[in-house]
């Protein structure tokens, strides 16, 4: 009977495999495809990456799903990604591209942390001062209220959720629930930027609505701080 220690590392390699061997068709399939994306992503060219992207016909919908699974997982900025996904798939298609990635992406980050990239996620919530929170993140209302919100950082929380005592099961269930509100947003926000002359007005008041979340957010988070 294999060890429990022997079974963790059988599973390490097997998750290491298997992302080697899809990122690295993808790399076969599509040459230039990771350098591309990434230049356009990181240098905020969106206009190109909605051109890259459509270039693809049928198989954008696949190439802005994969790309939006990657950036949750490696904590590349995915906002480009959900920006342009209202304006290319439509608003509601875009909405439910976006949240589908966003959980598979996030969910996935979630297992390699855990088992994986533990050194790393220590690291990472150590230069960002929380590990003093782990705990407070274990369970599935405290992961859900961190998820909901617009324009957080995901690679933190996936972080922070990995090392906590919050179970698999548990995240998922925060993320699929929790990434709702956060991805309407930021879907819907980029559809009206977009098309600023269409959209101006609803553009203004949705920037508006997420400022006053944001602060409300920032300040019974002080407050609770505070507190302790």
């Amino acid at each position: 009977m294999f060890k429990a220690a022997t079974l963790d590392k059988i599973f390490k390699e097997c998750v290491l495999v298997v992302i080697v061997l899809i990122f690295g068709g993808v790399h076969f399939l599509v040459p230039g495809f990771y350098s591309t994306l990434f230049d356009l992503t990181l240098t905020g060219n969106i206009e190109g990456l909605v051109d890259y992207i459509t270039s693809f016909g049928y198989w954008a919908i696949f190439i802005s799903l994969f790309m939006i699974i990657l950036t949750n997982m490696t904590g590349l900025p995915s906002i480009p990604f959900l920006t342009v996904n209202g304006f290319i798939f439509g608003l509601i298609p875009g909405i439910i591209l976006s949240w589908a990635g966003e959980v598979i992406g996030i969910d996935l980050g979630f297992v390699i942390m855990r088992t994986v990239l533990r050194d790393k996620a220590h690291k990472l919530i150590a230069k960002k001062g929380m590990a003093a929170k782990l705990e407070s993140y274990s369970s599935v209302r405290a992961m859900l209220v961190a998820r909901a919100i617009p324009y957080t950082p995901n690679v933190l929380f996936t972080a922070i959720a990995a090392l906590s005592g919050i179970s698999f099961r548990d995240h998922t269930l925060a993320t699929l629930i929790g990434k709702i509100p956060a991805v309407v947003i930021e879907v819907w926000l980029g559809h009206d930027l977009l098309k600023f002359s269409k959209y101006g007005g609803r553009f203004l008041i949705w920037v508006v609505l997420a400022s006053i979340l944001y602060v409300v957010h920032r300040y019974y988070r002080d407050r609770k701080d505070m507190k302790k």
